[in-house]
């Protein structure tokens, strides 16, 4: 079971006020803080962590080139979808059209748009909102993508929750193709496959099979070379590894089991999703998982009640159901 939420918000350090702009003789009225800088609107990825530093992101509207500029400044190290849209426009034309829907590059001051008085000396005002979510909604999944399975070498487990098996939890689309490991509280979980680290909580402390814990799980969310997305769920208390920003390869140590947020017991919940758009906003949907084990690997999709040990250094081999393994 795993749940995330995104938060945006709006932020006035000193306190926000209208100020008139004068405009040959006329008034623009545009809204600015009080100190002087024009609005700022800070959007950050929750992540299911109050207590997680934000991910840089955040948009400025600010008064130049005869009118106002829209810029994403995204810091971190992975793009950020945005969606913005006009709620108020009154004289106001802009250079790109609205709404607009645009992946934000890492590392990167995007400049998003102009909106300027469409009759010269004439008031003018807008407001817009925005959504955003780390990762692009561009992203396709490799259908060629592989993945070791996210504990240590020689340790075996069950495959729990899966694709074709009974499904308790794992209805929503972000859900539907993961998987659930019971495993003990504290097991070593590894990256199944590398790439860049953006979201690392370990600060949540409490879990059980109630849906209002489903924004305290602990978890590390990897992004990945083709802008899918790795999801380890539920991670124990202080039990995280690695920090936002990290670059990670397979087999890396990312933290250790646990049972926080949304959990009826120790186990990983592991799912490889990408960003979509929903409407006026972001999801993310699942994507099929093919494990791998042996080298030379051996492939195979999860299924419940598989059993499967991570062994990584003699020839593959096909796991057994844990039936099979029971009539021996």
């Amino acid at each position: 079971m795993a749940g995330v939420t995104e938060r945006w918000t709006a932020t006035s350090p000193k306190g926000a006020t209208t100020h008139d702009q004068s405009t040959q003789g006329k008034t623009a009225r545009m809204t600015r803080l009080a100190g002087g800088a024009w609005l700022v609107l800070v959007l950050s990825w929750a992540g299911c962590a109050p207590a997680q530093e934000p991910y840089p992101f955040k948009l400025e509207s600010a008064k130049e080139e005869g009118g106002s500029v829209i810029r994403a400044h995204n810091q971190g190290a992975i793009p950020v979808s945005l969606h913005l849209r006009l709620t108020q426009a009154e004289n106001v034309a802009s250079d790109v059209p609205f709404p607009i829907v645009v992946v934000v590059p890492p590392r990167t001051n995007l400049r998003v748009a102009r909106i300027y008085p469409v009759e010269a000396g004439k008031a003018w005002r807008y407001r817009f909102d925005s959504r955003h979510r780390n990762g692009s909604y561009e992203a396709r999944h490799d259908p060629a993508a592989t993945y070791r399975v996210p504990w240590r070498d020689g340790r075996t487990f069950v495959i729990g929750q899966a694709p074709g098996g009974k499904i308790t939890t794992h209805f929503p689309p972000r859900d539907r193709e993961a998987v659930d490991i019971p495993m003990p509280e504290g097991t070593p979980i590894v990256a199944a496959r590398g790439g860049v680290v953006f979201d690392a909580v370990s600060e949540h402390s409490v879990g059980g099979p109630d849906e209002t814990l489903m924004s305290k799980a602990n978890q590390v969310r990897v992004l990945h070379d083709d802008g899918t997305i790795g999801n380890y769920v539920h991670l124990m208390h202080g039990g995280v590894a690695v920090r936002a920003g990290e670059v990670v390869q397979a087999g890396k140590l990312l933290g250790y089991s646990g049972s926080t947020g949304f959990s009826d017991g120790p186990h990983l919940h592991f799912a490889i999703t990408r960003v979509v758009r929903e409407g006026e906003s972001f999801g993310e949907l699942s994507e099929p998982i093919t494990f791998y084990v042996g080298n030379p690997p051996y492939l195979f999709a999860p299924r419940t009640g598989l059993v499967v040990t991570a062994n990584y250094v003699s020839p593959g081999q096909a796991p057994r159901m844990r039936e099979a393994l029971r009539a021996r």
